[in-house]
């Protein structure tokens, strides 16, 4: 019964942590749209962000999400480098974007994807110009699409050291 236990009390961190097998089938398959799926179901994984307390009360931010996430795809054979665009200037507009890119080998062709990430979800649809209020605002993560961008991951380098300095 102690096992029980103690073995469902740890299901709940296996579950947080990145598929590396999964992660792996996708980049060995030599489909792109199956590292899009895993990328999606990572970023749906991890969509809550972290809370941050504040002397006026507690927000939520989303660039240790994309760090993390960033480094785990760094550490992984076949992928050549990633990054996300943290270093360059935005404009401070609710829900905010940001895009992940990733630089990697499949089938000797190298591909570098950028994947689209919207921080954060409005609570209201628009039916002929009235926007009506269906629930709350949420500060979840909510990926946007996929694309071939070439040189994404070195312009974001040229902007983190273009900062630096």
């Amino acid at each position: 019964m102690r096992v029980l236990l103690i073995g469902l009390l740890f299901v709940p961190l296996t579950v947080q942590a990145q598929d590396v097998e999964r992660f792996h089938r996708a980049l060995a398959s030599g489909n792109v749209q199956a590292l899009d799926r895993w990328m999606k179901h990572e970023l749906h994984q991890q969509r809550k962000g972290h809370p941050v307390a504040a002397s006026q009360g507690t927000y939520i931010v989303h660039g240790p999400t994309y760090d993390s996430l960033v480094a785990f795809l760094r550490r992984q054979p076949g992928v050549e480098d990633a990054a996300w665009d943290k270093c360059m200037g935005k404009l401070d507009i609710w829900p905010g974007h940001s895009r992940i890119g990733v630089r990697f080998e499949m089938n000797g062709v190298v591909h570098e994807r950028c994947y689209g990430v919207q921080e954060g979800r409005p609570g209201q649809i628009r039916l002929f110009g009235w926007r009506t209020r269906v629930r709350k605002d949420r500060e979840d993560l909510k990926y946007l699409g996929a694309a071939e961008c070439l040189g994404f991951v070195e312009q974001q380098r040229k902007y983190c050291a273009e900062r630096v300095r």
